[in-house]
């Protein structure tokens, strides 16, 4: 019994440790809403001065997704990276409010009540999906964004094979998940998007796995894939010609999750896109190469002051 105890203070100081900003952050949590959705309370991690950045995780991630580059971002710029509706440190309720259309009218409510205006926002996987339909949320209000910076984003129709039979199959996904210790799914998803020949450091699986020991976190994860899976069909980017702010859309060459090709029709089909291609990289530059990527951010950021 001792020893049962001691294992949940230790996982629970653990989760607290992992999810804490580093340096100069702080953190808060915000109440946002949107039509047809309970209020939500979100968390926040803010850094430095200057115009805003607001970063948007994918699917699985959370604030610990952007420790590598945030800090040098925070230089020159006020950055907030948000922990999406059902992850890191937000709430995460049994509902089925988990699609990228959901999570942008959370973000879009979020830049409102913290009066943001010329706002950057920078969306890795699904939450580059969820940037492109925040951007839509604006169309009658363009002060708020000022540009949008996609990476690696399943924004288009693409194919999933198999996926969809194994996550809509009865309990299936919740058992595998329940049955697995965060730490082993960690390693296995982190694997997936990582360059083949990549050893994924023990910090990397203990920080994305430790938002999965908290209440909710696994009925999220199954949603929103639900979600990114419904939503693949050929509709997808009718609405995007309507975006015209300047974009930076960055893929890995060797992206073996969303492969190159969306990027490059996703760059045809924004009306003001730029695409850069990056080596090196399966589907996660923050983590496999945090200084490439850090600086194509940079110099697109640069390049529209």
């Amino acid at each position: 019994m001792a020893s049962g105890v001691r294992a949940a203070i230790l996982s629970g100081l653990l989760i607290v440790c992992l999810s804490a900003p580093s340096g100069g952050a702080w953190a808060s949590r915000i109440e946002v809403t949107a039509p047809g959705q309970a209020a939500t309370e979100l968390y926040v991690e803010e850094d430095g001065d200057g115009p805003p950045l607001l970063l948007l995780h994918g699917l699985g991630g959370s604030t610990f997704t952007w420790r590598h580059i945030l800090p040098a971002l925070a230089r020159d710029h006020h950055v907030i990276a948000l922990d999406l509706k059902g992850f890191g440190r937000s709430d995460k309720p049994f509902d089925d409010h988990y699609s990228a259309a959901d999570q942008a009218a959370l973000v879009a409510d979020f830049i409102r009540k913290r009066g943001l205006t010329g706002v950057t926002i920078i969306g890795h996987s699904f939450g580059g999906t969820v940037a492109l339909l925040t951007a839509l949320e604006f169309k009658q209000d363009p002060e708020r964004i000022a540009r949008l910076v996609v990476i690696d984003a399943p924004a288009l129709k693409q194919a999933f094979p198999g996926a969809t039979e194994i996550i809509h199959a009865p309990i299936v996904p919740y058992l595998a998940m329940m049955l697995m210790p965060p730490e082993v799914t960690a390693r296995v998803l982190l694997r997936a998007v990582s360059a083949p020949r990549r050893n994924v450091p023990e910090a990397d699986i203990s920080g994305y796995a430790a938002p999965y020991y908290s209440f909710g976190s696994t009925h999220a994860f199954i949603a929103s894939t639900k979600a990114i899976l419904d939503a693949n069909t050929s509709r997808m980017g009718t609405r995007y010609r309507a975006i015209g702010r300047p974009t930076l859309v960055l893929w890995c060459r060797r992206d073996r999750v969303v492969p190159l090709t969306t990027g490059q029709r996703l760059a045809r089909l924004l009306p003001n896109a730029h695409l850069e291609i990056l080596d090196g990289c399966n589907h996660l530059p923050q983590d496999e190469v945090p200084n490439l990527l850090l600086a194509k951010l940079q110099a697109f950021l640069e390049r529209l002051r």
